[in-house]
């Protein structure tokens, strides 16, 4: 366990005199805590580290987090146990249950939301948490290369998606990031077009979409690739979204802001006259989940700092037609250079 992060939470305590802070995001728990359990409740005050839980998991936590003292739930609920020490509690009110929480204040106790104060801490990631990243991004990129070979015209996006997936885990991956997305055809055009039993035919733009986990930590790549014969409209497109991809990339270590980011790349996309076709933001943060904090989007005013693993991945999206898009992890090092996690070629491929 990194007591830094402890410390974190406590300086947070102290500065916004709150008197303890209840844990239920499941990643946060993992991050601060080391525990791993499927249920329970991370607490943390001034002086004193909780778990609240069942039988199930203790011994677990004596392997996984030995510095936190247990409570029993079954001996104490989680509300009657807040009240009998706290009056104010600070929660993540994105991820405590409703029940939980009517519990909690029924029994008196004060809570102030802070959803975003542990994301906030996960978004820098350690030289370990790159490393792990770069483990799980290295085999999406395996993945890709051998993908490339397998495909063929008469396929089915699922027989695509499943050969993605058991590649994967062949390489060692812990798990998949998400469902696989093998969109083909007039379905490249939906964002998100999870893979169904539709043939793949010659002419065919396909989106693949997929990520890999390597001890906990996410990668997420997408590329497009063409079967046949790319149309001289297609070939338009996709290098209007390279463009705007490898514009993102180089000006990363250059903005300020997320929302500079997300804005620059839009811009490039509306200068070439699809910005209406751009439907989604520019990109995510990468750590514990895939689509971790931050949002790369306009509103988004955090300083885009060192050690921030995120993606970059526009899109144009035809109606009826077809879609592009190109995605890649990256993050700023300390010497202000964009280090790129994923490495895989963005150039268009053409599968004959």
């Amino acid at each position: 366990m990194d007591n830094s992060r402890v410390i974190t939470i406590k300086n947070y305590l102290h500065e916004n005199k709150v008197d303890a802070y209840l844990i239920t995001d499941k990643e946060d728990q993992f991050y601060v805590a080391n525990y791993t359990g499927d249920d329970g409740f991370v607490v943390i005050d001034a002086e004193n580290k909780y778990i609240v839980t069942d039988a199930r998991f203790f011994e677990q936590i004596k392997l996984e987090a030995p510095e936190f003292e247990v409570i029993d739930i079954n001996k104490q609920s989680l509300a009657d146990f807040l009240s009998s020490k706290y009056k104010l509690v600070a929660i993540e009110s994105d991820s405590l249950l409703t029940q939980d929480y009517q519990a909690i204040v029924a029994k008196g106790v004060e809570t102030v939301s802070a959803n975003l104060v542990i994301k906030k801490m996960r978004m820098y990631k350690s030289t370990e948490e790159i490393g792990y990243i770069q483990k799980a991004a290295d085999i999406t990129d395996k993945v890709y290369d051998h993908i490339i070979n397998f495909m063929k015209v008469g396929m089915t996006e699922v027989e695509v998606a499943d050969e993605i997936e058991a590649t994967g885990k062949k390489l060692g991956a812990q798990k998949l990031s998400f469902e696989t997305i093998v969109a083909s055809g007039v379905r490249s055009s939906f964002p998100h077009g999870d893979a169904t039993d539709k043939v793949i035919e010659d002419g065919d733009v396909v989106t693949l979409d997929f990520g890999f986990v390597y001890n906990n930590y996410y990668s997420d790549t997408t590329r497009t690739v063409v079967m046949g014969t790319a149309t001289e409209e297609v070939k338009k497109v996709y290098s209007i979204v390279k463009g705007a991809e490898e514009l993102g990339i180089k000006f990363a270590p250059m903005v300020e802001t997320f929302g500079d980011l997300d804005r620059a790349v839009r811009g490039y996309i509306d200068d070439s006259g699809y910005g209406k076709y751009f439907n989604h933001g520019t990109g995510h943060g990468l750590g514990l989940v895939c689509h971790d904090y931050p949002i790369i989007r306009t509103s988004n005013d955090d300083q885009l700092e060192d050690g921030i693993v995120f993606t970059i991945e526009p899109g144009i999206y035809l109606p009826n037609k077809f879609g592009v898009r190109i995605e890649d992890d990256i993050y700023k090092d300390d010497n202000g250079e964009t280090v790129h996690v994923t490495k895989s070629t963005n150039e268009l491929i053409i599968i004959k």
